[in-house]
């Protein structure tokens, strides 16, 4: 079944019914790998743009019989040229020739791209009686558009040049030339931690998002949402792609992008490039700023200041409020945080309404692998009733991402293997409808070097190996920027300072703070340039790296979680920290600890498996 862009073209209220039946039959006749887009003239008159990897691209639109000319068909008279409903040609075959210019430019060779027409009702055109912009268009019949005979009607139409299949990476360009949308932000690709290339293999990482990312982003649907996902796979991207749609589709409407982590947050905002009516922050900035806390007044007590904020919010003009809200890493919230985000949209979006049911265009996305505060934000639903008094959930309006895209398969392969304590973890089946359900994530295809654990005395020779190795990846090439290290100790932290500085390495430290200028290392971390990240475990949530070195593993403590829930919550947090390595991981430790065994275990499971 081909792949439909939005999923309802078939049904799909305002597309002509000659152009339900066309995308029906591209849906059901022909294979996956052929994407289907839906698309409007300036006019507002829908139409199709087909991608089919074996034979081209087409622009597509159905002609189709007029109501008198289908009492005449049925009575048996002659075919009129006055009995077929008129479509703007001239604009799709404009469309056309941008779209094949587009592709020679993108370097994919020898793709045909063509204007077609489809006549759903009829097996015979007398192409001599349409209008003159029509009869040199290749045409679909009903007849074509049957099971036996689409897929080699479209390589007829599309002239039966091209033989072998695009490749992957064909596929990714040409999708990216009917959807420009889709491919990477490019501006910041250089210094930006995110959705990197990997060095193993480029052709093999996403530049653009895949055709469900894309799905979702474009065409999620209103209301309360929730984006599941595995490490890697793009929750972010979608959010981050979802917020700029809405944002270029509604350009009156007023959007916040919101999530936890302060240095997420300066990378979303180099993401959407916000402007008046697109807001991005994280979510204790936001209740400073509604509480009217100054840091100079020292620090707060949280809980107490999110419930102030959160009162406060509700009281806000409309004018100051959003129509859509965004989440990310919505497993670090807790309920009060997300109930103030939720709290930010416009009262009228609050109203239960029966005839609008999904107003609260509200979405979060979350991975529940990587709840390192034990907050249970993927427990959360909307307060309140909708529009039937029922409470509302995210049963049937959760979408998950299983793919990831990040890691190699060796470094997703041992993440996982550590975190669920065994292999099991690859077949164990899902209840979806669990929205604390740990989610297998699926492994791209790239591969690399199974992750390295070095046993080390005490911190400090950890941080001197860890300088060691550092200074090696910079002296076999690898660019500082691509460089990340993770500590699970605040003590590591000043062996690390003190191990690169004697060796002349990069430093910054991503929690660094200079209290002269009252300026914030979180605040640059993001775009810094030749230096090596140094940061929390969780400091740099969000974010990408080639090479990753975790130390400390032995001595991670999360704050703010009981002692009996302390072994989970380490594990969460380490895992979080491999999963931001997208070529090359390594792990030292010291002492003893619950951690260092289930590490040893998740490589024993490596080996063996």
């Amino acid at each position: 079944m081909a792949f439909l862009l939005p999923e309802n073209i078939p049904s799909r209220s305002g597309v002509p019914d000659r152009l339900r039946q066309v995308a029906r039959a591209l849906r059901d006749f022909t294979p996956d790998q052929v994407t289907v887009w839906l698309r409007e003239t300036m006019g507002g008159v829908p139409y199709l743009v087909v991608l089919d990897p074996r034979a081209g691209i087409m622009v597509l639109d159905a002609l189709s019989l007029s109501a008198a000319g289908r009492r005449r068909r049925k009575k048996g008279r002659v075919f009129d040229s006055f009995d077929v409903v008129s479509i703007p040609t001239d604009e799709l075959v404009a469309h056309a020739a941008e779209l094949h210019r587009n592709v020679d430019a993108s370097a994919v060779e020898n793709l045909p791209v063509h204007c077609v027409l489809a006549v759903p009702d009829l097996d015979e055109v007398p192409v001599e009686r349409l209008g003159a912009a029509d009869r040199s268009l290749p045409i679909l019949t009903r007849s074509d558009l049957s099971r036996d005979q689409l897929e080699g009607a479209l390589r007829r139409v599309l002239g039966g040049v091209r033989i072998q299949p695009l490749s992957e990476r064909e596929e990714k360009r040409a999708r990216a030339v009917v959807n420009p949308e889709i491919i990477l932000p490019q501006p910041q690709s250089e210094t930006l931690p995110l959705f990197q290339d990997p060095e193993t293999r480029p052709e093999d990482v996403i530049r653009v998002m895949d055709r469900h990312q894309e799905r979702v982003a474009e065409h999620l649907g209103d209301g309360y949402r929730v984006l599941r996902g595995v490490a890697g796979s793009g929750k972010t991207l979608v959010l981050a792609h979802r917020a700029r749609h809405l944002h270029r589709t509604f350009p009156k409407w007023r959007i916040l992008v919101v999530c936890y982590n302060r240095v997420l947050a300066n990378a979303l905002e180099a993401m959407v490039d916000p402007d008046e009516r697109l807001e991005v922050t994280n979510i204790d900035r936001l209740a400073y700023r509604l509480a009217g806390w100054s840091s100079r007044r020292g620090k707060p007590d949280f809980d107490s200041l999110v419930l102030e904020a959160e009162k406060k919010a509700r009281r806000l003009p409309d004018s100051e409020r959003f129509d859509a809200v965004l989440v990310d890493e919505a497993q670090d919230f807790d309920h009060p945080r997300l109930t103030l985000a939720y709290s930010m949209l416009k009262s009228d979006r609050l109203r239960p309404d029966p005839v609008q049911l999904d107003r609260d265009s509200f979405v979060m996305a979350y991975d529940v692998a990587q709840n390192v505060y034990r907050r249970g934000g993927a427990r959360w639903n909307p307060p309140g009733v909708d529009a039937q008094g029922r409470s509302r959930t995210a049963r049937g309006r959760s979408t998950v991402f299983r793919k990831n895209y990040r890691n190699t398969r060796e470094i997703l392969e041992f993440a996982m293997n550590f975190l669920a304590g065994s292999r099991e973890w690859s077949s164990a089946s899902v209840d979806l409808d669990d929205p604390a359900a740990l989610i297998p994530p699926e492994a791209a295809n790239r591969t690399g070097p199974r992750p390295r654990q070095q046993y080390c005395r005490d911190l400090r020779s950890e941080a001197e190996c860890i300088a060691s190795r550092v200074a090696e990846m910079l002296d076999q090439g690898v660019s500082a920027r691509d460089i990340a290290v993770l500590y699970g100790y605040s003590d590591l932290e000043r062996e690390l300072r003190r191990a690169f500085s004697s060796r002349g390495l990069p430093y910054f430290h991503v929690q660094g703070k200079d209290y002269a200028s009252h300026s914030d290392n979180r605040d640059q971390a993001v775009h810094v340039r030749n230096m090596v990240r140094v940061s929390t475990l969780t400091g740099i949530k969000g974010l990408e790296f080639s090479r990753v070195l975790v130390g400390g593993a032995n001595h991670i403590n999360v704050r703010d979680v009981d002692e009996g829930d302390q072994f989970s919550a380490a594990k969460s947090q380490l895992y979080a920290a491999m999963t931001r390595a997208m070529d090359e991981l390594e792990i030292t430790m010291s002492g003893d600890g619950p951690i260092g065994a289930a590490l040893r275990e998740a490589e024993r499971l490596q080996r063996v498996g």
